[in-house]
């Protein structure tokens, strides 16, 4: 099937970027609080390894709705 590796492309695609804009709203809410609060660099820090986790859950999150999926796909 010729289009589901575009779809699974796409996919794979929209999971990295989930995890990118979350690691770079970390860093930037971080700095934003290292800079008024004296924090540094915890902030970043902190808020970069949050971004992660919020990315690494959404990748998990849509994996096990894959496998849901073809689990009833071939059924």
């Amino acid at each position: 099937m010729p289009g589901e590796k575009q779809t699974n492309w796409g996919r794979g695609l929209a999971s990295g970027f989930e995890i990118a804009v979350g690691v770079a709203v970390g860093y930037f809410a971080g700095n934003w609080l290292d800079k008024r609060y004296g924090w540094a660099p915890w902030g970043v820090l902190v808020g970069m390894m949050l971004g992660l986790i919020a990315g690494a859950y959404l990748l998990i999150k849509e994996v096990n709705r894959m496998d849901r999926q073809d689990k009833q796909d071939r059924t």
